[in-house]
């Protein structure tokens, strides 16, 4: 009969060791990055024999930007994350700020995933559990930060 009792607390030790492992990661990363931008340029010019000449150049420029990324994965496997605003183009999914980390692979060192800010635009996220460290890189640019863990439930607003 003891044998079975340790058996069962045992049982239920390891239940809720997994348990605890299962729960959803909350994290959130300052960092920066560089968002792609459209830009023009135009421009006139004037021979010595006063021929005038105007032209309009159409591109993309880098803009530096300093921003914070929320990002929970669930137990589930499924995830998501708030992308920084310079990284999202003009037409993108989403709901509430919040977009879907599709092809999760959580590992012991890493978590890896894609996410879908629309049809055409799919950044790759990477974050690196050893140095807490997260990567978003991607067509419409690139952010680097460093996160960390916090609860939801406990966290204390500073006002």
């Amino acid at each position: 009969m003891k044998k079975m009792i340790a058996l069962l607390l045992g049982i239920g030790g390891v239940l809720a060791a997994h348990g605890a492992q299962a729960e959803t990661l909350h994290l959130v990363c300052l960092g920066q990055g560089s968002g792609k931008r459209p830009m023009q340029s135009f421009g006139t010019a004037q021979d010595s024999r006063g021929n005038y000449a105007w032209g309009q150049s159409v591109g993309m420029q880098a803009v530096l930007f300093d921003d914070q990324v929320n990002i929970e994965i669930g137990d589930d496997g499924a995830g998501r994350v708030r992308m920084p605003r310079m990284m999202l183009p003009g037409m993108h999914g989403g709901k509430d700020g919040w977009f879907e980390i599709k092809k999760v692979e959580v590992a012991e060192n890493e978590i890896n995933g894609i996410v879908q800010v629309n049809i055409l635009n799919s950044p790759k996220l990477r974050i690196d559990r050893l140095q807490g460290r997260v990567s978003i890189t991607g067509k419409s640019g690139n952010y680097s930060g460093e996160c960390q863990p916090y609860d939801p439930g406990t966290v204390q607003r500073r006002f």
